[in-house]
């Protein structure tokens, strides 16, 4: 894999503020670039344009094509102690840090979300499970200081989604502004409209389920008056252009261009659109919460989620049976020509990341020790059928490929469908820490894994990826029947039994959150970085000092002559309050438009690029 560093090539909020109102607002002219307002009366390029603006939030969600550093995808997985990695690439060993009793601000015994297996004590050393390899040291907050290498993390999303978000914002005013404007037919231009609004809902989702506060942008918003709002406020938002979506635009019947997903094996028809619509507005509202106070029902003092909405919205969404054949939302990986999941090219390839011990042990107690410990350490023998002895199956691809993945090729016909283990057991440098090793790798999604990083020669790489996974529906639903006012334990079970029992081959729940939270961590794990992360941060079990939110990047606070902040660390909160005012209006980042977009765009132009290295 190419992992040269380079400044994302997106243009950030300045130019997304810039391009939502058109670039005559501020009178800023580019000799190198078309008129805007002339290409977006041409109907072919306005529907480019919304095939750019979901590729930018697809990229920006599941990793760039070259892998560039700045994204923060398995950095957000290994902080969730999902998987593993000690690499520097993603600045992934900077943030993850592990508690052993004695750094300031950790205190043990610590029992995350109250699961026996996820309890570090002082007889295990935190979670460091000792100091024979590296000294332990702290979980650390975001760097968000402009002349800081490891700022680039928080900068990816925050540029990425609000570049997206410029794009759509222009579809839409195009199409609305316009009564006689026309992209083939009527259904083809209620399309583009439908999927412009859509990449506007999905932006603003992960801005508010990412950050503290931002900018609340679409086709009607005066740049002169902008102001942040809140991360509250940014979810309504969201929510509000979901429903949009899913009540007034997919009223109209049309087929989707296979282009707007990379042309996945399965397509889309207005009716699945507005069933992921629906699973997306369900996941903004579950996964708002920055703390398991935060995560209760509004009815409760403190709760920010309104769980029987969150059933509303899913009972319609990707995996609801009254609507046809359960899906996953998939989009399609070209061999990271111009569609990449960089988060799978990683996290599924065994001599990069590992699954993090945490989540083997959840699997498999008896052979899986949490924290790592190397003696205790042996081949599996799962009940759970996900990983089961641990050996490669073979329809994976026999002898030989079980050789180059490290593993023992399948001879008992118990081999694991997601998860295998590795004889050899500690693949990670381990002068970074013992926390850092582990046996089990994941699987389930090696066929994606040879964008360039290609260690076991696979000649795969082009296939269907799935972003959002039915079960993830299935399990947010789930969730929102457990934790509304008048709680639905068999319903629930009838959901979480579809990966425990259906995949896992485990004996059937009744419902409990214990279950729940299992499926979420083993059946989730690799499809997006988000759902670990959030699910851990919203039951307290992230590491202590972890950061659950990011705040708004350094350059944009510069520009709005704002202070700088960050969150997590010793010396900060982990989060902000849901509803705290956001102070700070963007005149400033209008006045000073010009001079910022002449920046970024040079910048841009120029491809900055900052030393590289494979893995470091």
């Amino acid at each position: 894999m190419s992992l040269t560093k380079r400044i994302p090539e997106v243009l950030g909020l300045v130019a997304a503020l810039v391009l939502a109102g058109g670039c005559e607002t501020l009178n800023v002219k580019n000799p190198n670039a078309p008129d805007s307002a002339r290409l977006l009366t041409d109907p072919a390029t306005v529907q480019s344009i919304a095939i750019g603006a979901m590729r930018t939030w697809f990229s920006t969600t599941q990793g760039p094509t070259d892998g560039a550093d700045p994204y923060p995808g398995p950095t957000l997985t290994v902080m969730a102690r999902s998987h593993v990695a000690a690499w520097n690439n993603y600045n992934i060993r900077f943030y993850t840090g592990c508690t052993d009793g004695t750094q300031a601000g950790a205190s043990l015994p610590w029992t995350g979300g109250g699961a026996a297996s996820q309890t570090y004590t002082a007889a295990t050393l935190g979670t460091c499970g000792g100091t024979s390899y590296g000294a332990p040291y702290a979980r650390i907050e975001w760097q968000n200081n402009p002349a800081s290498a490891q700022r680039t993390q928080i900068e990816f999303l925050w540029y990425g989604y609000y570049s997206a978000l410029s794009a759509a914002n222009d579809v839409v005013k195009a199409i609305r502004t316009n009564s006689n404007f026309i992209i083939t037919d009527k259904a083809t231009t209620k399309m583009v409209e439908t999927m412009g609004v859509l990449v506007q809902a999905l932006c603003l989702s992960q801005i508010s389920l990412m950050y503290d506060k931002g900018f609340i942008v679409d086709e009607n918003s005066d740049l002169t008056s902008l102001s942040f709002s809140t991360r509250a406020q940014m979810r309504d938002a969201a929510v509000a252009k979901f429903d949009d979506v899913i009540n007034n635009l997919t009223a109209t019947t049309f087929t989707v261009a296979g282009d707007f997903f990379g042309k996945p094996g399965q397509g889309y028809d207005n009716v699945a659109i507005a069933q992921i619509a629906s699973t997306m507005a369900a996941r903004t509202l579950a996964y708002f919460p920055r703390t398991a106070a935060e995560n209760a029902d509004k009815s409760v003092a403190g709760g920010q989620v309104d769980w029987a909405k969150v059933v509303s919205y899913a009972k319609n969404g990707i995996s609801s049976p009254t609507a046809g054949t359960p899906f996953d939302w998939l989009f399609h990986q070209d061999g990271c020509i111009n569609w990449c999941d960089f988060l799978k090219v990683w996290t599924n390839d065994m001599t990069t990341m590992r699954i993090h011990s945490r989540v083997a042990h959840l699997m498999d107690a008896a052979t899986q020790p949490d924290p790592w410990n190397l003696a205790a350490n042996s081949s599996p023998h799962s009940p759970d059928a996900r990983l089961g002895d641990g050996t490669m199956r073979a329809d994976r691809g026999g002898d030989a490929y079980a050789a180059a993945m490290e593993v023992n090729p399948d001879r008992t016909g118990n081999g694991g469908t997601d998860y295998v283990w590795s004889f050899h057991q500690e693949n990670q440098n381990k002068s970074r820490g013992l926390w850092h090793q582990s046996a089990i790798g994941q699987v389930r999604y090696d066929s994606l894994t040879s964008c360039g990083d290609n260690p076991q020669g696979q000649s795969t790489g082009i296939g269907d990826t799935p972003v959002v996974l039915a079960a993830e529906s299935d399990l947010i639903w789930a969730e929102g029947l457990l934790r509304q006012p008048s709680p639905n334990a068999a319903a629930a079970a009838t959901l979480i039994n579809k990966t425990h029992v259906d995949r896992g081959g485990l004996t059937a729940s009744t419902g409990t959150l214990a279950d729940l939270q299992y499926e979420q961590d083993v059946e989730l794990p690799g499809s997006n970085a988000f759902a670990p992360f959030i699910n851990q941060r919203r039951i307290d079990n992230l590491e202590p000092l972890t950061p659950h939110e990011m705040p708004v990047p350094a350059k944009e606070l510069g520009v709005l002559q704002q202070p700088l902040y960050t969150w997590g660390g010793k010396g900060n909160p982990v989060s902000s309050s849901p509803t705290a005012p956001a102070p700070g209006v963007a005149a400033a980042l209008v006045l000073n438009a010009q001079q910022r977009w002449a920046e970024l765009e040079h910048q841009m132009l120029m491809g900055v690029r900052s030393g590289g290295g494979f893995r470091r």
